[in-house]
């Protein structure tokens, strides 16, 4: 019998331990998304860059928790040689890192974009 990975016991566990891990990024970047949001009128143009670096810091939060914990499962059914799996969790790892990257370049452009605002 094939079980949903996020119905087994050990699957939900690493999946709310990799939650967890996430949480006080979770926590911040939806602080800031409320802030940009409450502020959005006096920062114009970096309100925009910032909720989209925080909205993706938020959506990652979610999504590579669920994709690792699917990906493991996938590893631990044996679907694959050892090196196919080394091969597609580091290519996650990779994916994971530059859209951590996006994130960071676009609360970067929010932050030029307010200082060409403040200077004008």
């Amino acid at each position: 019998m094939h079980m949903n990975p996020i119905n087994d016991n050990a699957q939900l566990t690493m999946l709310l331990s990799m939650f967890v891990g996430q949480l006080p990024i979770l926590i911040v970047s939806l602080l800031g998304c409320v802030v940009i949001a409450a502020r959005r009128n006096e920062l114009a143009g970096a309100s925009a860059w910032a909720l989209m670096g925080f909205g993706l810091s938020v959506i990652l939060c979610v999504v590579i928790p669920v994709a690792q914990t699917l990906v493991q499962k996938w590893a631990l059914e044996g679907g694959a040689s050892m090196v196919q799996r080394a091969s597609v969790l580091t290519v996650l790892a990779i994916v994971w890192s530059l859209f951590r990257a996006a994130s960071y370049a676009s609360l970067l452009m929010a932050v030029v974009a307010g200082r060409k605002r403040t200077e004008a």
